[in-house]
């Protein structure tokens, strides 16, 4: 077995118990206007096996959130990350070493995120310092209908007119 599978399973295990536990004191970090996004970009200092937690404000946010960790400096796993508790798993291409993904989110919570990974040589296990940098951006995503949800709107007015004409000449009728 590849001892880099065995530390990437004990770095889930780990990440998978530290989720239940919750970081009392999240890293907070503002998100910034730029353009028509908010976004922040961050550097971690790490050692051996980590888990750390960001909390970012403002404490509401709708929109697409793309996040992006690359390593700076040394060598550094990640294993997964938690994105106000949405999972999302790491296993990179050959000689791949950012982590990325996105997720559309509309909540009125802290956006949060937990990084979980390994500075050091993973296929000895030895710990090492290391360093990662992040960058957060989340765009606003307007809905725009589709045709059907206009059909089904003007159907929708259509019936209520029907219902409303047809109740004012049942009540004409019964008081003749």
């Amino acid at each position: 077995m590849n001892i880099k599978m065995i530390v990437a399973s004990v770095g889930l295990a780990v990440a998978t118990l530290a989720a239940q536990a919750q970081d009392a004191n999240p890293i907070p970090l503002t998100l910034t206007p730029a353009g028509d996004a908010l976004v922040v970009t961050f550097t971690r200092s790490v050692s051996g096996l980590f888990v750390d937690t960001f909390s970012f404000m403002p404490a509401s946010v709708s929109g697409l959130v793309s996040i992006t960790l690359t390593p700076t400096n040394g060598s550094i796993d990640f294993f997964a990350a938690l994105l106000n508790d949405q999972a999302f798993g790491f296993s990179p291409e050959l000689g791949q070493t950012s982590f990325s993904f996105q997720s559309a989110l509309d909540t009125f919570a802290p956006l949060t995120l937990t990084v979980f990974g390994f500075a050091g040589n993973s296929e000895m296990i030895v710990d090492a310092a290391g360093s990662y940098s992040g960058s957060v951006r989340v765009e606003s995503v307007s809905v725009i209908p589709e045709p059907h949800t206009y059909a089904l709107l003007l159907m929708g007015m259509g019936v209520v007119g029907f219902a409303a004409r047809w109740r004012r000449e049942d009540t004409a009728y019964a008081a003749e």
